[in-house]
């Protein structure tokens, strides 16, 4: 694997703990089970994003841009560690947030976009759903900026999607691997949204010949069909990138869309369970729109035996806690 070859920024603290919960284990009286904690990547409270961005913004430093413009969701952790990055680097960060899955924009800041207001970028709210691209607009605020002699890069939908994206989550498969020891995974659950890390994931799993099924849990960004062909199309060019005859079929991509409820941001009672069962046995804290869904991804299929006692389960926490916040009604206490 050539990935070690691969130019990168150098922001982030890797390797990223490998653990064992013992405790849900317990628990679930199930698989022996294990996280890895892509959560403390280490910039402005980490998540898998930091590890692709360390890739994908080396354009950024050869263009010498002095502005990033990117966009996604309101609660947004790639809106927030893109601009982590951006003032690592010695660059401003400009957000075209969409309002996604709420129906107005906010009256208040809170969560992701707090700490982006917090960093100093400037944020811009346009009223449009997740799944929906405002090129458009990126491509407008980026001549703005030209005409005040600034050089911005612009990131766009398919920057989240793109094969350095991917890369940074081979070279995560490795570590992930290395760590395991003899103790490979026969199973690597994570939640998945447009698919760049379990593309990433899935990819170096079969180019190092090993036998982990990487299962993602569809938060319903996307349906699974697109996310399965962007995992396949995301990996091809990954790997030719990294100048390997290895390709994914259809038949390495799985993809579980059981447990997305009423869809993309909307909490389920079960992920809901999920979030509280890990922090209550393993301090392991989740958010609301991704991580939880993945982990009642993961527990319902222990109870259901599609995961089975004897094996080895690894969880990727995929980050996104600041999400947390912006859902606090869901997890006051009962009034007594």
């Amino acid at each position: 694997m050539q990935v070690s070859n691969f130019e990168r920024v150098g922001i982030g603290v890797y390797p990223t703990p490998y653990e064992r919960m013992h405790r849900l284990e317990a628990q679930l009286n199930g698989p022996r089970l294990f996280v890895k904690r892509e959560d403390l990547t280490g910039v402005a409270l980490g998540g898998n994003k930091v590890r692709q961005l360390d890739y994908i913004l080396v354009q950024a430093r050869r263009n010498n841009c002095d502005y990033v413009i990117t966009t996604s969701g309101i609660q947004s952790n790639w809106a927030r560690q893109t601009t982590a990055l951006a003032i690592k680097m010695g660059m401003k960060a400009l957000l075209v947030l969409r309002t996604a899955q709420f129906t107005r924009k906010p009256s208040q800041f809170d969560g992701n976009i707090l700490l982006d207001h917090i960093m100093g970028a400037e944020v811009k709210i346009i009223k449009m759903k997740i799944n929906e691209d405002p090129a458009e607009l990126l491509e407008s605020e980026a001549e703005k900026l030209r005409r005040k002699s600034h050089n911005p890069l612009v990131l766009g939908l398919q920057a989240a999607v793109s094969a350095p994206a991917a890369i940074a989550y081979v070279d995560a498969a490795r570590e992930l691997i290395q760590q395991a020891d003899d103790v490979i995974p026969d199973a690597i659950i994570l939640a998945t949204s447009a698919g760049a890390t379990q593309a990433g994931l899935t990819l170096g799993a079969k180019m190092m010949g090993i036998r982990s099924k990487v299962i993602g849990v569809n938060v319903g960004a996307f349906s699974s069909s697109v996310v399965r062909n962007t995992i396949i199309n995301t990996a091809a060019e990954a790997a030719r990138i990294l100048d390997s005859n290895v390709r994914l079929t259809g038949e390495d991509v799985i993809i579980v869309d059981d447990y997305i409820g009423g869809g993309y941001g909307i909490p389920t009672k079960a992920a809901n369970n999920a979030l509280l069962t890990a922090a209550r046995t393993e301090a392991l804290i989740l958010d609301p729109v991704y991580t939880s869904k993945a982990m009642a991804g993961l527990i319902d299929m222990i109870k259901i035996g599609k995961l089975k006692e004897g094996e080895n389960i690894c969880f990727v926490h995929t980050g996104g806690i600041p999400a947390l916040f912006p859902y606090k009604r869901h997890f006051q206490p009962q009034k007594r």
